[in-house]
């Protein structure tokens, strides 16, 4: 160790040459060798300081780092930071692989009060007409076939719903982390638990007004009822509107209103002559109501009194029954009050509770990310620190050697006090330039002791080609640190808006903001303003102007097609679609705007107004086409199931047969049994020529003749005029203004109007700053490529230069060595060989340092070469406009960081997809034109040849009903195909092609499952509403008239219900009776040709034999078909006659829709030799020196040992 001490206190790294020291003597020398031994240390201690504030700064200043983790396990996932990216390898998850749904219904929906049984009890069949239309006895069963109803549909819509939703996927490019997953499915799970109830209230609302605008009479005689009128023995048949006298105190009449606020009760009235007698009250039922329609006053009522037994024995005191029923327990929990409406009930779907499960695990296992990437700024590792530090070494010795060994020379030259000749300035200027020339004609870096002149020559040779060498080698390592690209990352704390759009603009593909909230409601950045028709606001749908004409109508005389007769339910009926229209956009927008958005990160502007005006058309889209197709069922079912009113049937009497009988009524040659569009002009009567008003008509139906006119003579003065000279004569006068032109084109059908909503216009406004206020993100992070600054290219030349020069100095010196042995001549004989044998020869210290130095720095450089050249780096690399072929490339290279933004974010699913469908074959045959001809209506159903449970008695109507779906199904879908052509596809990045043909698939299988699901419901809806109603027909195959008790002035014609093999139909508007294959007739056309099925008509001489003796004649058969032939019409119908949908999607016309500007992609490279060997290069200067050092004091410790020994033994 004394030697390694004595070594270290003398360290001289300054001394200068020995010319020098041998011009110095005596003490002089010695002063001057101390000054070099201190400067070494302060040299020393200089460099361990520069390395230490390096070290130190390279530990503090953070590096970007780009982490991938293999198949990560959920536990890892969690751990990770938010900016993670983790690919999904299933992109798009049905719901229901993660989610389970339940609902459980009001317990009413289980009670007995929805059975048969209690439905047939509370049923009092042929004399149900015969009590007081306040008597619960005339309409209690009705009512609660109505709520049996609702309770079939609403177990019926929650559970396609589920289905609906369990099949719905979720599309999951990447995975969502656990809270972001959660709000996102939970979101639209309340999303589709809220739209459900919603449509089903407005097509509730909606079927009902239109039937109550249509006029439309019940068998139960309790919103319009017939009575006799015989004058001088001639019978005629009046229809005269119901009056209900109100809680609240006024008379409502059923064609005006919806009259629903009566009290039931029991009277002690069984009235053969006046059905409208109140009698005396026997007892107030609580909570039930009377009015027109039994729906209507249902869901006005309570079910308080069917949770108290006493109050339901009672009840069951006036029914002539043995049966005896349980009333539902009031102590059970529920959301519901005892004394809620039905109706609050219904509009909840008349459930109780969602029982939802939704399993994080269950996701993230479909997903299955097989790669996670992140980038992380972190401290620099040890390894690299220490790296970098010796690279610095050789270089900081060089340069500060040169600069102490300077410093020593100044200070010696302080020093001498031999005095000097004075010389000018300029004199020192010829001097100095002399040396200089000297001094680079001399210099000499490879000089050494006793060299020959031309070994001098060529040592100063070698110098300068060093020179060469080092401005070259540096020019190019400068070039390539300063066109070298890496990649980094920032970080920007609570930015602002405008801060972020800068950002987004720059630095769009990598820029990553959090939102601090990621749930908000759409009404927080979205605005919506209808604008309506001017009639909506106009005085053509007032109160006033309505009762006006009506009490004109009490004063003058006229008949059904005079203007004041029918114009009062017209202009109803135009107010209803007005309030409907409105309420039905209400109610839609509160649902939507309360709809929660998800953002875990900033979208940017461009990109959320295209996503949230993509929803805004959707939802309008879905809103009028809910209203559009409810209307159209209504209309196409009540047409089908000839519901009759007081413009389309006329009733006389079959004197032969006894019977009173109702028969469609005709205008001019238009049968109302053939077609609901039949209709006839209004006019103003007069005492000259009656004034016909411009398109407006009246016919079979009066939403029917209301749609086929318009309101021109509204915006005309010379029609207003004919009005107002019409009304002058009353007492009364009204403002009649005219509509403005320029606003809505006058001669536009009503049904056009009632087709968009009675909207002209729908004005949505999206606020991103709204938006990116609520989404507050804290802070926002982006990576982006830079060349190296300045000082990171300077720090680059000095990391390599020190180890550089010391490379090309060894390589020059070697080949000086080279030379020398070839001027000798013996660099092929003894000299290489010896030299190669005496390598690992040590008989000296000196020899034992240079081999074992010799030894350590090529096995450090090796194993740092290794280390270097196969150490992962991120490369990244962009390709401008990729053609698709070179996408598909990049793809097959497996690139998972591959991104593409679409240049079009927004794409129309037209652009790359068509669905072209086709129908079931009865749809396209010739039977359609034959089977819906007039020759079976007036053979059979108008001369009545044959009964009511024959199925020809109503084949026209159920044949009508076939080509109606035919078309409706065909209009439905080709509307559906539309409104999937037009809305968009939001696709910010390029999908790969299996990711965009699964997506596209999954929308295609939702399409076809939402389509038939929604036509379905609606159809289901009013059949329900129709049958509890117990709505009448022209061919009078549910209810007929009874005159058992004679043909009295004055009296009711009461009604009864007719039975089809022991149903009756004022029971289940479902009973029908066989009549033929497959074939069925009942109490309503519809119902009857839903449960028939089309099994004859696959074969002709079951066709021959069915209509053998008709006048149908030369029927084909049909060809097959994927339904089965024993299928019932109803499970086709279901399916919206849908044979065959054939889809095609073009990943092609895909590609160039979104049309890529570029494709960037990140990778790993483990194979870096350039890095690797200028890092070698840096290296190697530093590690001469430190395992110089190392070698230095490994022999001298060696020695020492060895000597201690060898002295211990002589001492012995």
């Amino acid at each position: 160790m004394s030697s390694i001490k004595s070594y270290l206190l003398n360290l001289n790294l300054l001394s200068l040459s020995n010319n020098n020291h041998a011009q110095k003597a005596g003490q002089q020398q010695q002063q001057h060798t101390r000054l070099n031994i201190i400067c070494t240390r302060v040299y020393i201690l200089f460099i361990v300081m520069v390395l230490f504030c390096t070290g130190l700064f390279l530990f503090l200043v953070g590096q970007t780092q780009l982490i991938l983790i293999r198949n990560p396990t959920t536990e890892q996932f969690e751990e990770l930071p938010p900016n993670t990216k983790c690919s999904c390898s299933q992109i798009s998850i049905p719901y229901g692989k993660f989610t389970s749904l339940q609902a459980t219904f009001h317990q009413v929906c289980s009670s007995d009060f929805v059975t048969d049984r209690w439905i047939k009890a509370i049923n009092f069949g042929e004399n149900t007409t015969y009590f007081s239309t306040y008597d619960f006895r005339t309409y209690g069963s009705a009512q609660f076939q109505a709520l049996a109803g609702f309770c079939r549909l609403s177990k019926s819509n929650s559970e396609q719903s589920i289905s609906f939703f369990s099949l719905k996927s979720l599309l999951s490019p990447e995975v969502l982390p656990e809270n972001v997953f959660q709000s996102q499915t939970q979101s639209s799970i309340d999303q589709f638990q809220s739209r459900a109830p919603n449509t089903f209230n407005s097509q509730l609302r909606l079927i009902h007004q239109m039937t109550m605008n249509n006029e439309i009479t019940s068998g139960l005689s309790i919103n319009f009822y017939y009575r006799f009128s015989v004058q001088f023995s001639v019978i005629s048949y009046v229809i005269i509107q119901n009056g209900y006298y109100q809680i609240d105190g006024p008379v409502c009449f059923c064609a005006a209103d919806i009259c629903n606020a009566s009290q039931s009760a029991i009277h002690n009235v069984f009235a053969e002559s006046n059905q409208i007698d109140i009698g005396h009250v026997l007892w107030i039922l609580p909570g039930i109501s009377s009015g027109c329609l039994p729906t209507q006053t249902l869901l006005v009522s309570t079910l308080e009194c069917f949770y108290n037994q006493t109050c339901l024995d009672r009840l069951m005191f006036y029914i002539p029954t043995n049966e005896n029923f349980q009333a539902m327990n009031i102590l059970k929990s529920t959301l519901y009050q005892p004394n809620s409406t039905v109706q609050s009930i219904v509009n909840n779907l008349m459930i109780e509770d969602w029982a939802n499960n939704i399993s994080y695990e269950e996701y993230y296992s479909e997903c299955s990310p097989s790669l996670c990437t992140y980038f992380q700024i972190s401290r620099r590792s040890f390894i690299f620190i220490l790296t970098k530090l010796i690279s610095l070494l050789a270089s900081l010795v060089l340069i500060l050697g040169i600069v102490f060994s300077l410093t020593i020379q100044l200070i010696q030259r302080f020093q001498d006090k031999t005095p000097r000749p004075k010389t000018s300035f300029c004199v020192h200027l010829r001097q100095w330039k002399v040396l200089i020339q000297q001094k680079l004609i001399e210099l000499n870096m490879f000089r050494k002791y006793a060299s020959t002149d031309r070994q001098t020559q060529y040592q100063r040779y070698a110098t300068r080609f060093y020179f060469i060498l080092i401005i070259i080698s540096m020019a190019i390592i400068i070039h390539y640190n300063a066109t070298k690209i890496s990649i980094q990352s920032k970080t920007i704390h609570n930015p602002s808006q405008s801060q972020y759009i800068e950002l987004q603009q720059e630095y769009s593909r990598t820029l990553s903001c959090s939102c601090s909230s990621i749930l908000m409601l759409y009404s927080i950045f979205i605005t919506l303003q209808p604008y309506y028709h001017q009639l909506c606001s106009s005085y053509l749908v007032s109160k006033e102007w309505i009762y006006y004409i009506r009490q004109i109508n009490n004063t003058q005389g006229f008949n059904a097609f005079d203007f004041q007769a029918t114009a009062p339910s017209q202009f109803l009926s135009l107010s209803m679609f007005c309030q409907q229209a409105k309420q039905t956009v209400d109610e839609a927008s509160d649902i939507f705007l309360q709809t929660k958005f998800i953002s875990s990160q900033v979208i940017s502007p461009q990109s959320f107004e295209l996503q949230i005006n993509s929803s805004i058309e959707d939802w309008k889209s879905t809103t009028i086409n809910t209203f559009i197709r409810t209307i159209q069922l209504v209309r196409v079912t009540t047409q089908g199931n000839q519901l009759s009113n007081n413009l389309n049937s006329v009733t006389y009497r079959d004197a032969i047969k006894n019977k009173i009988i109702r028969v469609p009524f005709a205008y001019s040659e238009c049968n109302c049994a053939l077609s609901a569009s039949c209709r006839h002009s209004i006019s103003l009567p007069s005492s000259n020529e009656p004034y016909l008003i411009p398109n407006l008509f009246a016919g079979c139906y009066l939403i029917e003749a209301l749609f086929a006119s318009t309101l021109e003579c509204f915006y005309n003065i010379s029609c207003i005029s004919k009005i107002n000279d019409f009304f002058s004569s009353s007492s009364e006068t009204f403002n009649c203004s005219l509509l403005d032109a320029n606003l809505n084109v006058p001669n536009e059908t009503i049904e056009t109007i009632v087709h968009r909503l009675m909207m002209d216009n729908w004005i949505s406004n999206i606020s991103f700053t709204s938006y990116y206020n609520q989404c507050a993100p804290s802070l926002c992070t982006y990576q982006y490529e830079d060349r190296s600054a300045f000082y990171a290219v300077i720090s680059d030349i000095g990391l390599i230069y020190g180890g550089l020069s010391l490379g090309l100095k060894l390589i020059i010196l070697i080949g000086l060595y080279f030379i020398d042995l070839i001027i000798q001549n013996d660099f092929f004989h003894s000299s290489l060989l010896q030299t190669m044998k005496h390598i690992f020869i040590c008989r000296t210290e000196h020899q034992m340092i240079d081999r074992l130095h010799l030894v350590l720095v090529a096995t450090t450089l090796s194993i740092l070469y290794t280390y270097s050249a196969f150490t992962s780096q991120i490369t990244t690399v962009q390709i401008q406009k990729p053609s698709l072929s070179i996408y598909e490339n990049l793809i097959q290279q497996s690139f998972d960081s591959l991104e593409c933004p679409c240049s079009q974010i927004s794409i129309k699913y037209k652009t790359f997809l068509n669905i072209t469908p086709s129908f079931h074959p009865i749809c396209s045959s010739n039977l359609i034109a034959k089977l819906t001809s007039s020759e079976l209506f007036y053979n059979y159903t108008y001369t009545r040849i044959v009964p009511s449970s024959d199925f020809l008695y109503s084949a026209s109507a159920q044949f009508q009903l076939l080509a109606s779906f035919c078309d409706l199904s065909r209009e439905t879908v080709l509307n559906f195909l539309v409104e999937l052509g037009t809305s968009d596809l939001i696709s910010t990045q390029l999908s790969l092609s299996t990711a965009f043909n699964d997506q596209i698939q999954r929308t295609v299988n939702d399409f076809q499952l939402t389509m038939p699901e929604l036509f379905v419901n609606t159809l289901s809806l009013i059949r329900e509403i129709t049958g509890a109603n117990m709505l009448t027909n022209t061919l009078s195959t549910n209810w007929i008239f009874d005159t058992s008790s004679g043909i009295i002035n004055g009296w009711t014609m009461h009604q009864i219900p007719l039975n089809y093999d022991g149903c009756s139909c004022a029971v289940s508007s479902k009973c029908v009776s066989p009549s033929g294959e497959g074939m069925f007739a009942g109490c309503y056309p519809l119902e009857s040709i839903l449960q028939s099925t089309l099994a004859c008509f696959y074969n002709q001489n079951c066709l021959d034999q069915l209509f053998d003796g008709t006048v149908i004649r030369n029927i084909s058969a049909l060809t097959s078909s994927r339904f089965s032939s024993n299928a019932t019409f109803e499970s086709i119908v279901n399916e919206l006659m849908i044979e065959k949908l054939t889809s095609n999607m073009s990943y092609e016309l895909y590609f160039d829709a979104c049309a890529p500007l570029s494709c960037v992609y990140s990778y790993v490279n483990n194979n870096h030799a350039i890095e690797a060997t200028t890092t070698l290069i840096g290296l190697y200067g530093g590690l001469v020196i430190i395992c110089r050092l190392i070698a230095i004091l490994i022999v001298k410790y060696i020695l020492h040992r060895r000597h201690k020994v060898t002295t211990g033994a002589y001492g012995q």
